[in-house]
């Protein structure tokens, strides 16, 4: 069941970055009530709630460019005639030339912030409800702990330094300092191990929540990433990782027989699905009402011609890096089940498609910058239009027009496997359990078991999460925790990215500081603008 709520009232403001946390979602509207005399009915907390776990929305539509972009997976390339520069940001994200000023940076902490507040408010209205029983409170409250932890947990591991702030103030400013990673990390394993079993159990009706299952999938992330992080932990974080997992995959989740019911348009039955973003084909992108455009991003202007659906004026951004889709068999179903590639046949005539530059509209896989294009005394260049495989992983529906139904999910179970196969090879456990779990994945994804493994190292788990989680906002973490992150898959392009040790932080953004003069830079960065 998808929870959508629309809340819309008079609030105070949260301020990380300066940042109202006032949200506005859908289909019920309460409308300019007072902050203070909101939550009085169980509807309005319902609201609150609702409102919590839309942010997870922004999750896919602020993280995607940002993390697979700077990771090896995709690339936004400027297109022939100038689409998609945007000021550089996308060359910036690709080369790793990103400042405090890139608008991609600055948008996704605003996001984050915006979404800590959001949940700061709720959890206090919760906490002071009088209608709730002492069950009910606690449940909810875990829940949206737990959605809140899930943001801090995104600012850690894309800014490491940030300003930790729990608690609403609905009248004064509060300008909060950065804490280091390492205290952050020590909040986070704390919260989660109070909440993982209060939060809502794992069943269909609490799909959309933050449920235990979330709850032990992020502290089993928090343990993964802790040594490429640079944090320390008392006990054996790569054990942890190992039990984490193993009480989500105890909790009745299965990986789904047919591998493409993650991404197609009724996809909150997967029962693969552990934490869900969830969207609707009627969102308007309007206030907090966040819609998936994933189509718009990644699809040519022309390819609705080929695929049938009716959306049309798509934007022809995202492709894939052309050596990452090499690293896919021909064997393997989710090469097709992952990207659009080859000739677009027009549907209706039965012919090629041509682009406005008299190009047929053929999605190549490698992409070309075109000599004497570049810009910015750099060697980024436009490319053409057709050039790159397109994200085809989520189905595009025949009626599709502005916004998608699919939802994202954020954790899923074939995660699980990968991530408990990878800690078992990081901390010396068995061999042999971890083959069997990459096993697993690779034998859904060809159909057989032709293809299976004798046995496996961290180079075969990486490769399969690369294969299994493509375009699924993983790229940029795992690059930096597999020692890759400065490499990318593009070597055609000649873009060389910058290598230093201190761009796997992200700078904090220039308009927060502007709001919060108490935010510290990260190392390495320039100073703010005054």
């Amino acid at each position: 069941m998808k929870r959508k709520t629309i809340l819309s009232f008079i609030t105070g403001l949260f301020l990380l970055g300066g940042l109202s946390s006032c949200m506005d979602l859908d289909e019920t509207v309460y409308d300019k009530l007072p902050a203070d005399d909101f939550g009085q009915s169980t509807a309005e907390l319902n609201a609150l709630i609702g409102n919590s776990h839309n942010t997870m929305k922004k999750f896919w539509t602020e993280y995607m460019h940002l993390s697979e972009c700077s990771g090896s997976m995709a690339v936004t390339p400027t297109r022939r005639g100038g689409d998609w520069y945007d000021g550089g940001q996308y060359r910036e994200i690709y080369m790793h030339t990103w400042t405090s000023q890139t608008s991609r940076v600055k948008s996704a902490w605003k996001a984050a912030t915006e979404a800590i507040g959001t949940c700061n408010e709720a959890i206090r209205k919760l906490q002071n409800s009088e209608i709730l029983t002492e069950e009910e409170k606690a449940q909810d409250v875990a829940d949206l702990r737990g959605v809140r932890a899930f943001w801090i947990y995104v600012m850690m591991d894309y800014w490491g330094n940030i300003p930790l702030l729990t608690e609403f103030h609905p009248t004064d400013k509060v300008f909060p300092g950065n804490s280091s990673r390492q205290e952050v990390f020590d909040w986070l394993i704390q919260e989660v191990e109070e909440i993982k079993d209060i939060c809502p159990p794992a069943t269909t009706e609490n799909y959309g929540s933050f449920t235990q299952g979330a709850a032990y999938s992020l502290l089993a992330k928090l343990y993964l990433n802790a040594e490429a992080w640079g944090v320390t932990f008392s006990g054996n974080a790569y054990q942890k990782v190992i039990d984490n997992c193993d009480k989500v995959m105890a909790m009745g989740y299965i990986l789904e027989p047919n591998w493409k019911d993650n991404f197609s348009v009724t996809n909150e039955n997967s029962k693969e699905a552990i934490l869900a973003a969830t969207f609707s084909s009627s969102d308007t992108g309007n206030d907090g009402n966040v819609k998936n455009e994933l189509h718009n991003n990644t699809l040519h202007y022309k390819d609705y011609l080929s695929l049938g659906i009716t959306a049309s004026g798509t934007w022809n951004g995202i492709c894939a890096q052309p050596e990452y889709v090499r690293l896919f068999d021909e064997e393997d179903a989710r090469l097709d089940g992952t990207f659009l590639t080859g000739l677009m046949i027009d549907k209706s005539t039965g012919k090629p498609i041509m682009t406005d530059h008299n190009n047929e509209l053929n999605h190549t896989i490698d992409v070309n910058m075109i000599p004497g294009m570049e810009y910015d005394g750099t060697n980024w260049s436009a490319v053409e239009q057709h050039d790159g495989a397109r994200c085809f992983k989520w189905e595009f529906a025949s009626d599709l027009t502005s916004s998608m139904g699919n939802d994202f999910h954020i954790f899923r179970l074939a995660d699980i496997y990968l991530m408990k196969a990878e800690a078992l090879l990081r901390g010396g456990g068995s061999v042999s359990e971890a083959t069997a779990l990459v096993n697993t994945i690779r034998e859904r994804g060809y159909g057989n078991s032709d293809h299976n493994y004798a046995t496996v190292t961290l180079k075969e788990v990486q490769l399969e999460r690369r294969l299994e989680l493509a375009w699924e906002v993983y790229s940029r973490q795992d690059d930096i925790r597999f020692g890759c992150f400065t490499t990318g898959m593009w070597p055609q392009s000649n873009c060389e990215r910058k290598a230093d040790d201190y761009l796997k932080l992200l700078p904090v953004s220039q308009d927060a500081w502007q709001v919060n003069p108490n935010l510290k830079q990260n190392p390495g960065y320039a100073a703010f603008s005054k």
